[in-house]
């Protein structure tokens, strides 16, 4: 007997390159889209199949919200249940975070995981997390003898048993790659066979690991798309997650007390919490979230990057009396960065657009040090007449991968404006499908323009759904 799933997380290296076969199997790789999160997010996120700001773990330790105190996560600090969850499985898990407390699943903490693991072949589920010390630098030798105690393990397992690896990427010798995606996965699913270099979200193994191990699926699971994972596929209606909660912990108050207290561990860890829930918060573009995350850090350590989005947050969200507080805070901390004369011209473009052009007239994009107000500077560019400026601000936006949908929305409709419509299709990106009406609209709009008929219906059916007599719309539709 054996397994029907293995699941193995690390936020080091297990394998040296993409080697079409592991441990006698083929393997499928695939790269995993996620913002720099600690190991305790990493594993949380792909146990439960949605991302930190639900789930709610992101350290191994945290401070207790009674005591004030740094302690380990327990179960009760997860807000959304795992997968293992009244799953009525014998799942066993080794060095699992967040699992203490919980009486659906049992976890040990061991130094040869790999070993422990082979006690385990009677458990229908085996999750192992291999934790790397941070003092022990990865070498490709290293890296290859982690890959031989991997494969050797995995050869104990059957064909039957399916595996999901997570964990840093290697070039071909196996130097850890230094790439904006450094997470992979990799299945090993008998009897199937797929390629891909378009990342996944990392939230959709959760979803993965959900049909691989034959559990029902809850809403708000994301479930992946990958071919050969259709005849895992669930069709009875998912059920609502159960028992989810919010973190009723007053994480603001917790940051002062334990400043106040000089509690030095407690605010690395703190700070360790809120730059992860911050990253992911811009990254899923969760404003009200990274206000809340910048807040906090502002308090624990008040970088220009953390003044700058919550104030990036705050005008998304369209609180003008909360913005104008924000940019007087950040006009005291640092009143001669390029990004406070940024968000000055926020509050002044509509009613004032030569002195907002004044702001930004003098502000080299190339030499912003905050990558991620570019694209708000190339959309306050565009509208007070500095287009070449805002053309080159948005460019270098996408290209460090900062660049927010309204960034992408204005320069698309920029490109339409002249008639590029190939153009504002590219920069559009995934913007404008069944997202703000605005951009569904400026996106029909482009693509009837340049005749993708089968792909302006898609969208028009969606646009219908929300304005029935949209008279566009209704023409594409026929």
């Amino acid at each position: 007997m054996a397994p029907r799933l293995v699941i193995i997380v690390s936020d080091g290296p297990l394998l040296v390159g993409k080697p079409e076969q592991l441990a006698g199997r083929s393997a499928i790789h695939i790269p995993v889209a996620t913002p720099p999160m600690p190991l305790a997010a990493i594993a949380s996120t792909i146990a439960t199949g949605v991302n930190p700001t639900v789930h709610g773990i992101v350290t191994a330790a945290t401070v207790d919200a009674e005591t004030k105190e740094v302690r380990n996560t327990v179960a009760s600090d997860r807000k959304f249940q795992a997968f293992w969850t009244k799953s009525g499985l014998n799942i066993a898990l080794i060095n699992w975070p967040a699992t203490e407390g919980d009486s659906d699943v049992s976890n040990v903490n061991c130094d040869a995981a790999f070993e422990k693991a082979k006690e385990f072949q009677c458990s229908d589920i085996v999750g192992i997390v291999l934790p790397i010390n941070i003092q022990d630098k990865s070498t490709p030798e290293k890296v290859r003898l982690q890959q031989e105690e991997l494969e050797e393990y995995l050869s104990s397992l059957t064909s039957e048993t399916h595996v999901l690896l997570v964990y840093r990427r290697t070039d071909e010798e196996g130097n850890i790659l230094k790439a904006i995606n450094t997470l992979v996965t990799t299945l090993l699913v008998e009897g199937s066979d797929y390629e891909s270099s378009s990342p996944t979200f990392i939230e959709v193994i959760g979803g993965a690991i959900y049909l691989l191990a034959g559990i029902p699926c809850p809403v708000g699971v994301k479930l992946p798309k990958w071919p050969f994972m259709e005849r895992f596929s669930q069709n009875e209606t998912r059920s609502f997650p159960i028992n989810p909660s919010k973190d009723e912990a007053d994480w603001f108050q917790i940051c002062k007390d334990v400043i106040a207290s000089e509690n030095k561990q407690g605010i690395a860890v703190l700070t360790q919490r809120f730059v992860t829930l911050m990253s992911v918060s811009f990254r899923k573009q969760k404003w009200k979230e990274l206000a809340f995350s910048s807040e906090c850090l502002i308090q624990l350590r008040g970088k220009p990057l953390e003044y700058w989005q919550q104030i990036l947050a705050l005008h998304q969200l369209g609180n003008q009396e909360a913005l104008s507080n924000a940019i007087e805070k950040l006009e005291e901390q640092f009143p001669k960065k390029f990004i406070t004369s940024i968000a000055r011209s926020l509050l002044l473009y509509e009613a004032k657009t030569d002195e907002a052009l004044e702001l930004l007239k003098d502000i080299d994009p190339t030499k912003l040090a905050v990558f991620h107000a570019l694209g708000t500077l190339g959309r306050m560019c565009l509208r007070v007449g500095l287009e070449e400026k805002g053309v080159e601000a948005i460019e270098l936006a996408i290209k460090k991968r900062t660049a927010i949908s309204v960034d992408r929305a204005q320069f698309a409709n920029y490109f339409a404006k002249r008639n590029e419509f190939e153009k504002a299709l590219k920069t559009l990106g995934q913007v404008g499908i069944g997202d703000e009406i605005s951009w569904q609209e400026l996106r029909l709009r482009i693509l009837v323009a340049l005749q993708l008929t089968d792909q302006a219906k898609q969208v028009a059916g969606n646009i219908i759904k929300i304005k029935p007599t949209h008279a566009e719309a209704i023409r594409v539709l026929g």
